[in-house]
């Protein structure tokens, strides 16, 4: 009986990480905002756009950065990106 009850509490533990809550695009957006990644004084659904573009964004730079690292074995040069925000105008 008690290897039953703990088969199943193994079985469920890794599920229960599964559940958990998606991130809260209002506070990633209010700490972009601040961190001047995205411009301010936006509406609604332009900060949603220019969330979007950022996660694209940082999404390509990453897959670039890896790519980069397996050919030549050294990182790529990343930091010569504008330094901008972000606008879906």
């Amino acid at each position: 009986m008690k290897r039953a009850c703990l088969f199943t509490l193994l079985l469920v533990c890794p599920l229960l990480s599964f559940a958990q809550v998606q991130p809260d695009d209002e506070r990633l957006l209010r700490a972009l905002e601040e961190q001047g990644i995205i411009c301010k004084g936006l509406s609604y659904e332009e900060k949603q756009e220019a969330l979007r573009i950022y996660l694209h964004r940082k999404a390509t730079m990453k897959d670039k950065k890896q790519k980069d690292n397996d050919t030549t074995g050294q990182p790529s040069n990343l930091g010569d990106t504008k330094k901008t925000c972000i606008s879906p105008e």
